[in-house]
C-alpha cells in the first residue's frame, strides 16, 4: 500500500475529527480568497471609474472633501462653496480643455437622499459617455424646467411614488423646495457609477433650489495633455480661496482608506487561519497519541524513522490540501452572491461610493495558486511537530502502550 493511499485511510477512520478540522481550514481559506479577490478587484474598479470621469483636476473649496461628500450623503449642505468668478478664471489657464462646473447638494427626506446636481453643457461635454434613453434629451444652460434623472434615481422614484411603468419624458416630478414641477427630460442609461444615483438639472435651477446664487462646488477639469496635472494643479493653488486634487492623489487616498480596513480585516483573518493552525496539529498529535502501539508494530516490521515522518507530515499536507481545494472552490462559486452582499453592504453605510453595477470580485490565477501555498505551508509547519513525535517513538516502549 503507497504511502498516499495510507495517508488517506488513516484520515477517513477519524471521519468527524478530520471533517472538522477541513472545515476550518475551508473557512479560512475561502476568506483568505475573497480578501485578496475583492482587494484588487476593488483597486482596479475604483481605477476605471475614476479613468472614466474623464477629469483629470477637481477644484474644490477648501477643507476636507470626504467630509463634504458625507454630509451630502446625509442629507447636509456643504460648509463652503466656490464663487462662479474663480471658474472663469480656471478656464482662462493655460493647457485646461474644459473647465465644467457643477452644484451638489442634497435633500433629505424621511428614507432616502435625493442628490441634486447642477450644471451646464461643460459638463455634458466632459462626460461624453453619457448616454439618454429613448426619447430622452438634455437640457439647455437657460433652460429653468427640466431635471435628466439617473438610472438608479429613477428606479427609487418609481418605488416612491408607487408607478409601475418607467418613467416617459414629459412627465413631472414635484420638487416641494421649488414649489413647482420639474419636466422630466430623461433617463441617464447605466454608468456603473455613482452617477447613477443623481437628479441633474441646470445650473440656475440647483443654486435656486439650494438658495446659493452664484456659487458652485466643484469645478471638473479636462487638460490638453493629462501629463501636465502636476504643474497645472500647482498654478491653480495659487488662486484664492480653492483646492486642487488631481485624480492620482484622489486615486491615492482612496486606496490608503481601503488599505486601513483591509489591514483590519486581515488581522481578523490571521487569527482565524492560526485557530485553524492549531486545529490542525491537534487533529494530528492527537491521531498520533491514538496510533502508538500502531507506529510502533510499523516500526518493529521494517519501517524506519523517516518512513513514520513522511507518513505523518503526507496526512498532515492532505488534510490542509483537501480543506484549502474546498474552500477556494466555495469562494469562487460564491463570488457573485458575497459580491451583491458586499457592494449592499458597502452602499447602506455610505462607506465607499460604489455602484451596484461595480464588479468587485475578479478571478485572478496568481491568487490562487498563492492561497494553495499558502495553506499548504500551513500544512507543512503544522505536521512539523507531530511527524517528529512520532519517528521518535521506540518500537519496544510503543508496544508496551496500552
Amino acid at each position: 500500500m503507497s504511502f498516499w493511499r495510507l495517508a488517506l485511510r488513516n484520515l477517513t477512520q477519524r471521519k468527524v475529527r478530520t471533517g472538522l478540522t477541513v472545515l476550518s481550514i475551508a473557512v479560512a481559506v475561502a476568506v483568505l480568497y475573497t480578501l485578496l479577490s475583492f482587494n484588487k478587484g476593488y483597486s482596479a474598479s475604483l481605477e476605471q471609474q475614476l479613468q472614466q470621469m474623464g477629469v483629470h483636476i477637481l477644484v474644490v473649496p477648501p477643507g476636507c472633501p470626504f467630509e463634504a461628500a458625507s454630509l451630502l450623503l446625509k442629507g447636509g449642505k456643504p460648509p463652503t462653496y466656490l464663487k462662479e468668478s474663480v471658474v472663469r478664471e480656471i478656464a482662462a489657464t493655460p493647457g485646461i480643455q474644459i473647465a465644467a462646473p457643477g452644484f451638489m447638494s442634497a435633500i433629505m427626506h424621511d428614507d432616502r437622499t435625493d442628490i441634486y446636481y447642477g450644471m451646464d453643457q461643460r459638463t455634458i461635454t466632459l462626460k461624453n459617455w453619457w448616454t439618454l434613453k429613448a426619447g430622452g434629451k438634455w437640457f439647455t444652460d437657460d433652460q429653468t424646467d427640466g431635471v435628466v434623472l439617473g438610472s438608479d434615481a429613477a428606479v427609487t422614484e418609481l418605488v416612491i411614488n408607487e408607478q409601475t411603468d418607467p418613467f416617459a419624458p414629459g412627465e413631472e416630478l414635484w420638487v416641494p423646495e421649488l414649489n413647482r414641477p420639474l419636466k422630466i427630460l430623461g433617463i441617464l442609461e447605466p454608468t456603473g457609477t455613482q452617477d447613477d444615483g443623481f437628479f441633474y438639472v441646470p445650473m440656475t435651477v440647483a443654486q435656486q433650489i439650494f438658495q446659493q446664487p452664484g456659487k458652485v462646488t466643484t469645478v471638473a477639469i479636462r487638460l490638453e495633455d493629462p501629463a501636465q496635472a502636476g504643474v497645472i494643479g500647482t498654478q491653480l493653488e495659487k488662486l484664492e480661496g480653492v483646492e486642487v486634487i488631481t485624480m492620482s492623489e484622489l486615486l491615492g487616498t482612496q486606496q490608503r482608506m481601503m488599505e486601513s480596513a483591509k489591514l483590519l480585516v486581515f488581522a481578523i483573518v490571521f487569527i482565524a487561519i492560526a485557530i485553524s493552525a492549531i486545529g490542525v496539529l491537534n487533529t494530528v498529535l492527537m491521531s498520533v497519541f491514538e496510533r502508538t502501539r500502531e507506529i510502533g508494530v510499523m516500526r518493529a516490521t521494517g519501517a524506519g524513522k523517516q518512513h513514520i515522518f513522511s507518513l505523518i507530515w503526507l496526512e498532515t499536507l492532505l488534510m490542509t490540501a483537501i480543506g484549502g481545494v474546498i474552500g477556494l472552490g466555495v469562494a469562487i462559486v460564491g463570488s457573485g452572491l458575497m459580491e451583491r452582499a458586499v457592494v449592499a453592504g458597502l452602499a447602506s453605510v455610505k462607506f465607499m461610493t460604489m455602484s451596484e453595477h461595480s464588479q468587485l470580485a475578479t478571478f485572478d490565477p496568481r491568487i490562487v495558486v498563492m492561497t494553495l501555498l499558502f495553506v499548504l505551508g500551513i500544512g507543512l509547519v503544522a505536521g512539523v511537530y507531530p511527524a517528529i513525535r512520532a519517528s521518535r517513538q521506540e518500537p519496544i516502549e510503543a508496544l508496551r502502550t496500552e
